[in-house]
């Protein structure tokens, strides 16, 4: 079974829905979307609604201290990287192996804020603690 990810760039939500990406950034800037804006561009949650004249409009979430990102439901890869401390080619190593859950989103790659960093293996001849 494949579930949807949690966020995609506003630019992949509005093109599943046949929309053009100028209509989706309107509504983002108006504050008719709850959006955020990440390191790749613009991320929206994949289930949120159009717009239908009815709702009110909300805040556009543009600079969050770290404990407001670690509650997103998505960032990306860098800002995941940055986050818990770790260089990014580090970062996209572990998905590439598959130890980190992170999903492609357009040209980005997302992932869940809160995932926790793979255990540190020790590299024979290495030091003890030396990440992979």
């Amino acid at each position: 079974m494949h579930l949807s990810p949690p966020a995609v760039l506003l630019s992949e939500w509005a093109a599943s829905r046949r929309l053009g990406d100028g209509r989706a950034l309107t509504w983002a800037q108006r504050g008719e979307l709850r959006v955020w804006r990440s390191s790749v561009g613009w991320v929206i949650r994949a289930d949120e609604p159009e717009p239908d004249g009815t709702c009110f409009p909300t805040i556009v979430v543009k600079r969050l201290d770290r404990d407001q990102r670690l509650a997103l439901p998505a960032v990306s890869l860098q800002e995941w990287a940055d986050l818990h401390g770790h260089p990014r080619p580090r970062a996209a190593a572990w998905v590439a192996q598959g130890r980190l859950p992170a999903w492609r989103s357009g040209h980005a790659w997302l992932i869940a804020p809160g995932a926790p960093p793979p255990v540190w293996r020790h590299r024979a001849g290495g030091e003890a603690g030396t990440p992979d």
